[in-house]
């Protein structure tokens, strides 16, 4: 069983077509990027992202939302390792509920077997199981790369953006330092990064080395991180004790790999509190 990768941010993304142009050349696949948790479940059992036991809650929210699938899909995780978003009313950390379909619902995005699955065939495979997929669109990622800010607002405006997934030959996957997506590239482009100064990739070659201030993590990333330390500790994510040291650690690892800085405390206090009061409204 593996851990699901992280995911490029734009930033980092723009970095590696830079170097590897290569890349722009190649077919992409753009999947709505729902708002909820990631799980994952293989032979018998479903974990969270860092692939720890689910608290009661959420394994619970996930029998809910697969309902009378609950059966397929531990069927289907007997031959692939299964990666799907747990969201819905009850579960949408970022505020992007509108896609959902009731309190708990799920989207299968990914199966792995040694590598991940190309979309065509993730497709075919869950319709002949029955379970829903997050879909997908092809483009040209050269042409993703120039109107990724009108794709996000025209086609996923309602979502908490999109993923790309591109699946280049190995000879260029090498080309890639340090790499650890297997067989894939997925980058994550979020509405937080409109916003955000980007620059599209270019040939690499000299040039001074200018400073610019770092914006502070997405409120979206802090949520998401929030997110993650309900699905350690459960229940015990109102207890502000344990909840804080956690969240900020999460936090931190956040901003760090997406070059951000760290809310102020009282900021990540206030998104704390907003995730409790939207628990509470969901009950």
């Amino acid at each position: 069983m593996i851990k699901y990768p992280e995911l490029y941010t734009v930033k980092q993304f723009f970095s590696i077509t830079s170097a590897v142009p290569e890349i722009l050349d190649l077919t992409g696949f753009i999947q709505p990027k729902y708002d909820g948790s990631n799980i994952t479940c293989f032979v018998g059992v479903c974990l969270s992202r860092n692939l720890n036991k689910l608290p009661p809650n959420f394994a619970d929210g996930l029998k809910r939302a697969l309902g009378t699938k609950y059966n397929t899909l531990m069927r289907l995780a007997n031959t692939y390792q299964v990666f799907l978003e747990l969201g819905g009313y009850k579960n949408s950390p970022a505020g992007y509920s509108k896609p959902w379909r009731g309190d708990w619902d799920y989207r299968v995005f990914d199966l792995f077997a040694g590598g991940f699955l190309l979309p065509d065939k993730v497709m075919k495979t869950l319709e002949n199981y029955g379970l829903d997929y997050v879909g997908y669109i092809e483009m040209k990622v050269e042409d993703i790369v120039a109107s990724w800010k009108q794709i996000l607002s025209e086609k996923f405006g309602d979502y908490e953006g999109f993923v790309l997934k591109i699946y280049p030959p190995s000879e260029i996957i090498k080309k890639i330092k340090h790499h650890r997506q297997y067989n894939a590239i997925i980058v994550k482009f979020k509405h937080e990064y409109i916003g955000e100064h980007v620059k599209k990739p270019k040939p690499r070659k000299k040039r001074e080395h200018v400073k610019e201030g770092k914006p502070m993590l997405p409120v979206s990333e802090i949520m998401g991180a929030i997110n993650k330390a309900h699905m350690v500790l459960g229940d015990e994510i109102h207890d502000k004790k344990k909840a804080m040291p956690l969240i900020f650690k999460l936090v931190r690892d956040e901003a760090e790999k997406h070059g951000n800085t760290v809310p102020s405390a009282s900021t990540l206090y206030k998104l704390y509190l907003r995730y409790l009061e939207r628990l509470k409204e969901e009950k």
